[in-house]
């Protein structure tokens, strides 16, 4: 069977092997998706079809009120027994939080059921990998795309860091619960979808410079949800239905094609890492978390500038070399340590393992970039769309669009083009200015950017 992006919809994607033209057969282990009203009902179906009779909540303060405490109620009324962890109120993915989760457990389960979005999808996620049971995520607000995906966002040593896990097998939304989710966490959710345009040249310029696997089917997949996030991005702010619905199901969408894929390939790219660097910078101030996808919905217009300057500059790539030449490693630990603190051990660790940024392989690409940069640049001209449109997007439904506006002051705008590549170990666009030698200049026009919408 092949995937038909025109037509299908989310349970098309499930239950089939689907042979692909990139020479891969994408499956999932995800059995079932349920986005409607009154979806307890369907909860309990999936429970009792599956003979699970004892059940583990992962919640939080937050998510047991609007949903989890009915939920529970509903479920031990019709047969099904339950245990429940309740985590505080914007509970860190931690290892404090993990230990939480996991000390509560008092018996042997039959499944796990996380009841919330990003931090306690991650968590339900792990903590089900860990002891070998699957679970499933009741969604509480349409925040982020990590719904489907394989991995687990966790913070460990300071340190972002995913963990390769399991998928759910079921993922469910109430959309009176999702469509009265906070509004920011609704814009979010936006936001995470809005940065797909850039993940994407990422994952093809990765594709076109390191022969990096690359599958155009599941592009078009992730391509179709942006549009359909775009078009019904007028109904945000009013919590239309059918725009959170929208909303939801293109972030499973996306969490689908990253488990076709086997990694975040088509859901994360520098756009991601700016976010990543920006949480941490938070986390090591004590400042008050902002979520996720209004990170990345922030970073993405200021991605694309990057894109479109570098297409529109003429590259010396002689001088290019001789800049990744002058590379001087105790410079660069020296900065990692100022600037990632707590984290900077294994920032360091991870290079030395990864070598992102040894020069010898650096001058390898660089012959490779000079061979395609036609290509390249015909990537940039044709598959972004002007930075002024995601804007727009985003001023449309009343997000952020400029990083002060979050608490990112300047020094962390500049930093986070310089450092955030060294979080993750992805070759995009900040990888590929490194190795230019542009990226002390870039990170400056990345602050004159934003300072100018």
């Amino acid at each position: 069977m092949k995937i038909n992006v025109d037509t299908f919809a989310i349970n098309d994607y499930l239950g089939h092997d689907f042979v692909c033209d990139c020479g891969r057969n994408h499956t999932t282990r995800l059995e079932y998706v349920r986005v409607c009203e009154h979806v307890k009902d369907d909860i309990l179906k999936y429970l009792q079809k599956h003979a699970y009779k004892t059940i583990y909540l992962i919640e939080d303060e937050n998510t047991h009120r609007v949903y989890g405490n009915e939920l529970e109620a509903y479920l031990n009324a019709n047969g099904i027994e339950s245990d429940h962890v309740i985590l505080e109120a914007d509970v860190v993915p931690n290892e404090a939080s993990v230990f939480n989760v996991l000390v509560n457990m008092k018996q042997q389960y039959d499944y796990i059921l996380g009841i919330g979005s990003g931090t306690l999808n991650d968590i339900s996620k792990f903590i089900s990998h860990k002891v070998s049971l699957d679970y499933g995520i009741v969604a509480t607000a349409p925040s982020m795309d990590g719904f489907a995906s394989v991995g687990a966002a966790l913070i460990t040593k300071d340190l972002k860091t995913t963990y390769d896990c399991h998928v759910p097998t079921a993922i469910f939304g109430d959309l009176d619960v999702l469509a009265n989710a906070p509004l920011d966490m609704i814009k979010a959710g936006l936001g995470d979808i809005v940065g797909k345009y850039n993940c994407l040249v990422d994952w093809k310029i990765a594709h076109i410079i390191n022969d990096e696997y690359y599958c155009q089917t599941i592009v078009d997949m992730v391509y179709k949800s942006i549009q359909e996030v775009v078009e019904h991005a007028d109904g945000v702010l009013t919590r239309d239905k059918e725009a959170v619905k929208a909303i939801t199901e293109a972030l499973i969408e996306t969490g689908m094609a990253m488990g076709f894929v086997g990694n975040s390939r088509p859901a994360s790219g520098s756009e991601h890492h700016v976010s990543h660097y920006w949480e941490m910078k938070f986390l090591f101030a004590h400042h008050p978390p902002v979520f996720h996808g209004t990170k990345v919905g922030l970073a993405t217009p200021g991605v694309i500038a990057l894109w479109k300057k570098l297409n529109e500059k003429p590259i010396d790539f002689n001088a290019c070399r001789k800049r990744v030449k002058a590379f001087d490693y105790p410079v660069w630990e020296a900065l990692v340590k100022n600037r990632f603190e707590g984290a900077a051990d294994g920032v360091i660790s991870l290079e030395k393992k990864a070598g992102k940024n040894n020069v010898e392989e650096a001058l390898k690409r660089i012959n490779r970039i000079e061979q395609k940069w036609l290509d390249i640049k015909r990537v940039i001209e044709q598959e972004l769309p002007q930075p002024e449109a995601v804007v727009n997007i985003l001023k449309s439904v009343a997000a952020a669009y400029r990083p002060s506006q979050v608490g990112i002051d300047d020094e962390m705008v500049k930093d986070s083009v310089l450092l955030a590549k060294e979080v993750r170990v992805r070759y995009g666009l900040l990888q590929l200015l490194w190795d230019l030698g542009l990226l002390e200049e870039y990170s400056d026009y990345f602050v004159d950017y934003y300072q100018n919408i």
